[in-house]
């Protein structure tokens, strides 16, 4: 269980450093969907067992898997780019006690302990009640956004394969080939440099590892366990904005932290 364990950690590790590319490279939200589908697909596809993935595309679980993906990159990005980052935090980490309520498992009073790290560490942030009252578009996607994150968990369970670039290949082709055809005429007319080359590059160095760690993870790990570990995810934001955006650190973020790391050292 020890190399599931730190296959979760390190794709929380990774996964949480695209909200600060994601914000601050500046495309359009359906490029940077098209340049994770693309690129997601076209690494993937060299590591994959076609015969096991053109089997499973076909079912309903491959299906729902690819459009799921759609949604959930376009609701994430969206309702990030609407809400404070705070309270789009605050509501997309709803997405393990989701997938406990789903699964039909009992959740452990310590995971309310986590809930609480992450008000603690995104408290800083304002939260304009003014904000969300003017955005309920924001707080319907990323509420979307978590609900989506925890359907894929049940639809890459679903689809048994130890191979987990099946996974990612069976998620992200659809959105290749439909966002490709959409911006066709703009994709011909690009000049592959700056921001959409970083764009490109993010998604593979950290956003394609990250995912084919995630879904190793999701395939071995116990619901419960696996669903405590998502919010290591929060823990490492927080570490990465003290180190790359130079964040103050202050008491209720170090017993956030805390509060975190013990929920998630009670469950192991």
């Amino acid at each position: 269980m020890l190399y599931e364990i730190i296959s979760k950690l390190l794709s929380e590790s990774l996964l949480s450093l695209y909200p600060i590319f994601v914000k601050n490279i500046g495309l359009p939200l359906l490029l940077q969907t098209w340049s994770r589908c693309f690129s997601y697909a076209i690494i993937s596809s060299f590591f994959i067992d076609y015969a096991f993935v053109l089997q499973t595309m076909a079912t309903s679980s491959g299906i729902l898997l690819s459009l799921v993906t759609i949604a959930h990159i376009y609701t994430s990005y969206r309702g990030f780019q609407l809400l404070e980052s705070g309270i789009a935090y605050s509501i997309f980490y709803l997405y393990p006690i989701m997938i406990l309520l789903m699964a039909n498992k009992k959740i452990h009073p310590i995971l309310l302990l986590a809930l609480v790290g992450v008000f603690l560490l995104v408290s800083d942030e304002k939260f304009n009640i003014a904000n969300i009252i003017k955005s309920p578009e924001g707080v319907i996607m990323i509420l979307l956004a978590a609900f989506t994150e925890a359907i894929i968990y049940f639809l890459v369970r679903d689809i048994k394969t130890e191979n987990n670039w099946n996974h990612i290949f069976i998620s992200y082709f659809f959105g290749a080939i439909l966002l490709s055809m959409y911006f066709f005429k703009n994709i011909m007319e690009i000049n592959f440099t700056g921001r959409l080359s970083l764009s490109l590059g993010i998604n593979l160095v950290i956003g394609l590892f990250g995912y084919l760690l995630r879904f190793f993870a999701i395939s071995r790990l116990d619901t419960i366990l696996y669903a405590s570990l998502s919010y290591f995810g929060i823990f490492m934001a927080f570490v990465y904005g003290v180190l790359i955006n130079n964040e103050t650190i202050n008491l209720k973020k170090i017993l956030g932290s805390l509060f975190i790391i013990i929920s998630n050292y009670f469950l192991l």
